[in-house]
């Protein structure tokens, strides 16, 4: 980050109009407790939130988003005589797509700030699992049973997120942020039924980082107009005089 930093030394390009936006947020989150005995906790996720988007303006920006999210939970326990084993996994999937809107405010060439409202479309499944493992001594086996619970959802959702970012070279920034406000709507199939309504709060809760390229930026060096630097001649036929 340091190195990208000081690029921006040589040179910085603002965000123009008819350029075009291209952004993407990432995350990635694992752990691992290992309580020992064959007793663990595992967690994994991850999300990616492309965008591209047309600079209309200097700084309105209109365009298309989706993304990504994926969250992965377990747990393994087994008792103490080692004859039972239970594990518990959950895992959510979800896909969004949808439009988004972007207002920019410029600080000089190299800083700005910006609003970004999301509007999106989310369609999820959620799987559970639930597996038994115990020691049959009288028929010396391992007896096993998993169970499955599928879950589908779909519904939109409206976050408003607003960020500060720097210009480290022609085009390419670094957006940073502190959370969001927004609604999500969701509704399950059958045989669930369920509708769930959310409003979200989490400024202070996170801290969010971006990268964002606008394609064509050009360096601004004035008014200077094709042409304005060529002179005026005279060159009246017949005329003996010099150009002065």
């Amino acid at each position: 980050m340091l190195a990208l930093l000081a690029v921006s030394v040589f040179a910085t390009a603002e965000a123009q109009k008819g350029t075009i936006l291209k952004y993407g947020n990432a995350h990635i989150y694992t752990d691992k407790n290992d309580r020992g005995n064959g007793n663990e906790d595992k967690q994994f996720n991850w999300y990616i939130n492309p965008g591209v988007g047309y600079q209309f303006t200097d700084n309105i920006t209109v365009g298309l988003r989706g993304g990504y999210w994926s969250n992965f939970n377990e747990n393994r326990t087994a008792n103490a005589a080692q004859t039972m084993w239970t594990r518990n996994a959950y895992e959510e999937r979800e896909w969004q797509l949808g439009a988004f809107f972007r207002y920019t405010h410029y600080f000089g060439k190299r800083f700005f700030m910006f609003g970004q409202l999301d509007l999106s479309y989310v369609s999820g499944q959620q799987i559970t699992e639930n597996e038994l493992r115990q020691v049959d001594f009288v028929n010396d086996r391992i007896d096993e049973s998993v169970t499955y619970n599928y879950e589908y959802y779909n519904g939109f959702q409206a976050f408003y997120t607003p960020m500060i970012g720097v210009f480290v070279y022609d085009g390419l920034a670094l957006n940073f942020g502190f959370g969001s406000l927004g609604y999500r709507y969701t509704t399950y199939d059958a045989p669930t039924n369920l509708d769930q309504s959310n409003f979200v709060f989490d400024f202070g809760n996170q801290f969010n980082f971006g990268i964002s390229v606008n394609m064509d930026c050009k360096r601004k060096t004035g008014n200077v107009k094709p042409g304005d630097d060529l002179r005026q001649l005279n060159m009246d036929a017949g005329s003996d005089d010099d150009d002065e």
